[in-house]
């Protein structure tokens, strides 16, 4: 755990480091050379703030893990002493954005948004960092067992498992490497393709919405993590919900002159995609349909492509609207 801490620490400071020297070297955005530094450093301070107590404070609700009715303060010591199976990713991220959006309310009042455009790519890199992190844990960031003599048991594939009472090890898919990938290419997109005339908000947004839609398809691969009930995944919920947000957002702020189906056609899409996601997560479960769980991972995949293509189509129109 201490390694994990002083890797996560680490490896933090250098994002922000390198979010306060985009900031200062800003050619196009001069406005954010404004107290580039300060900015980093209180983003960095904040993030680490909010994104620490939401991460425990999200999971404890969401898990309805808490009980104040009879000792609110062993309740309160109980929030205090977690471990890392027992925080809320998303949560965490929420802190994290909330930290920066504070940083940049204090130190540059009326371009908010554009710094938070700017840390997009950073924001994404840090996910990346933090995914990766969880090969520390084990079980925790893996999914299922791989079949005995598999050609792909190794790592960056997956990962080898300790059963406790028992001599013989298991290797499991390494989800988390693969949640950490989609992170940090989109990180690379973010970077080096949205740089130009864009319109306010629109690097932020898409980092939200591609960051969450790979993340429903990862956290469906995962064997731990927040459930409710036997296979209800919490944070692939959150994902959901992330996802719907982002694109009322693009469809409400894009042409009002737009006929109603091209206007509300991504919404559509992405209502319809969640529907037979649903239906996927109960055949993975082995609930209906019958359908061999890879069949059922395929699905899933062509359901978040579309998804994603409704997705761009939104975001585009939301840009010519500027």
């Amino acid at each position: 755990m201490s390694a994990y801490l002083w890797i996560m620490l680490a490896g933090s400071v250098a994002v922000f480091a390198l979010y306060g020297l985009r900031c200062a070297g800003a050619v196009r955005l001069p406005v954010l050379r404004k107290n580039a530094y300060l900015t980093a450093l209180l983003a960095f301070l904040f993030s680490a703030l909010f994104g620490t107590v939401l991460a425990r404070c999200g999971y404890a609700l969401l898990m309805s893990e808490l009980d104040f009715e009879y000792d609110g303060i062993e309740a309160l010591e109980q929030l205090l002493e977690f471990e890392i199976d027992t925080v809320s990713f998303f949560c965490g991220a929420a802190g994290v954005i909330l930290g920066v959006l504070l940083a940049n309310r204090l130190t540059r009042k009326g371009s908010v948004i554009t710094g938070m455009d700017a840390f997009a790519p950073f924001g994404a890199l840090l996910a990346a960092l933090f995914r990766l992190g969880e090969y520390f844990f084990g079980s925790y960031g893996a999914g299922r067992v791989l079949p005995e003599g598999s050609p792909l048991a190794f790592f960056p594939f997956a990962v080898k498992i300790s059963v406790a009472g028992s001599s013989q090890d298991t290797w499991r898919w390494a989800v988390f490497v693969l949640s950490a990938v989609f992170a940090l290419v989109w990180a690379g997109i973010s970077f080096f393709r949205l740089r130009g005339k864009w319109r306010t908000g629109l690097s932020l947004t898409l980092t939200l919405f591609f960051l969450a839609l790979p993340q429903v398809l990862c956290e469906s691969l995962r064997t731990r993590g927040m459930f409710w009930g036997p296979f209800v995944h919490a944070e692939e919920l959150l994902c959901a919900l992330v996802l719907l947000g982002v694109m009322l957002f693009w469809i409400l702020k894009s042409e009002t002159e737009l006929s109603f189906p091209r206007k509300w056609g991504p919404l559509g899409i992405l209502l319809l995609g969640a529907g037979l996601l649903v239906a996927v997560e109960f055949a993975i479960d082995g609930k209906y349909f019958g359908l061999p769980v890879p069949v059922c991972y395929l699905i899933m995949c062509a359901v978040l492509i579309a998804i994603g293509i409704a997705g761009a189509v939104a975001a585009k129109r939301y840009n010519s609207a500027q």
